[in-house]
């Protein structure tokens, strides 16, 4: 279950690249950017809480 919360952390960390990348390179609409910053921000947050109750 350790493993599964990493992957989520870092699925995460990766959506929020992706929606920096978006916005700077794709020229894609500032909502979208921050559509996908907040699926990023779930997804991390997610992981988080579930390495935080393992322990």
């Amino acid at each position: 279950m350790f493993y599964v919360a990493k992957v989520f952390q870092a699925l995460g960390v990766a959506d929020v690249g992706y929606a920096l990348y978006m916005g700077i390179l794709q020229h894609s609409s500032m909502a979208e950017e921050i559509v996908l910053t907040l699926i990023g921000v779930g997804v991390f947050s997610l992981g988080r809480t579930l390495e935080k109750r393992l322990v």
